[in-house]
């Protein structure tokens, strides 16, 4: 009878036993591969044109597939990208210009003996008292005094201290004397070649012979009241015209010396 009982309960278990899911060890999940994510364009480029052709090309520097108006308009900014930078770059690095001579220094001073530097302390500290006294006596006078009062102010002041003022003069002379004997002398300018004194010189002609025709000009134009506007306008223009070559090769003459001058070898205080 037991065994009965167990086979019939089997019998009963038995469907849901079929149906149920079959333990199984965990297979390894296939690996899926992640698309590259999309390159982006830089923001100083905007944005990228509304309508486009319906093709698909691959588009340049990695940015995918698109349409070839994409691609030309990736073109058009990375070519504008690059002549922005070599711009800038140019700005950063100017042109190398030819340095000017260096000024030579000059020599210092000698020290001056010890009764001149007394002389001299003397008569800036006396100076000091005059320019006090008289502002505080101007200052005295108000905000707005007429001329008048501000010359009769001086004129007292100066005959108050004609004493003081005439021994300052003195001492101040007996000063320059020292100065005037100790002054170091000034290195000599080196001296032109003959090819730079001959272009000079023709450079002089030729802006003497322009100048002598300005002054004519001015003469005439001084001198022409009959004359209409537009008259005295085409005298300025054949001016003009008839000179152009003549102020133009002065300028290219003037800047090729100076060039020529610069690009010498300075040595202490000379050119070579």
């Amino acid at each position: 009878m037991k065994y009965i009982v167990i086979l019939l309960s089997l019998s009963f278990l038995a469907p849901f036993i079929n149906s149920a899911p079959e333990l199984r060890p965990d297979k390894e999940k296939p690996q899926i591969e992640k698309p590259h994510p999309k390159k982006m364009f830089p923001k100083h480029w905007g944005h990228p044109p509304k309508i486009q052709t319906r093709d698909m090309v691959e588009l340049p520097y990695s940015f995918g597939h698109g349409s070839s108006t994409l691609a030309h308009w990736i073109m058009e900014k990375i070519t504008q990208d690059a002549k922005d930078s070599d711009r800038e770059e140019g700005k950063k690095k100017p042109a190398e210009r030819p340095k000017p001579p260096v000024k030579p220094k000059p020599q210092p001073r000698p020290e001056p003996p010890t009764d001149v530097k007394e002389k001299m302390d003397s008569y800036k500290e006396t100076q000091r008292e005059l320019q006090d006294g008289l502002r505080s006596t101007l200052q005295a006078l108000g905000k707005k005094p007429s001329r008048e009062e501000v010359r009769k102010t001086l004129e007292k002041f100066r005959a108050e201290n004609k004493d003081t003022i005439e021994t300052q003069k003195e001492l101040g002379k007996t000063i320059q004397e020292w100065q005037k004997e100790n002054r170091p002398e000034r290195p000599k300018k080196p001296e032109p070649t003959a090819e730079v004194k001959e272009k000079l010189q023709q450079v002089r002609g030729a802006q003497k012979e322009l100048d002598v025709a300005k002054k004519e000009l001015h003469e005439k134009l001084k001198n022409s009241r009959g004359l209409s506007k537009d008259e005295r306008l085409e005298l300025i223009k054949l001016f003009k015209h008839a000179n152009t070559d003549k102020h133009k090769a002065i300028k290219e003459a003037q800047k090729a010396l100076t060039q020529e001058v610069r690009g010498k070898i300075q040595t202490k205080d000379r050119r070579e």
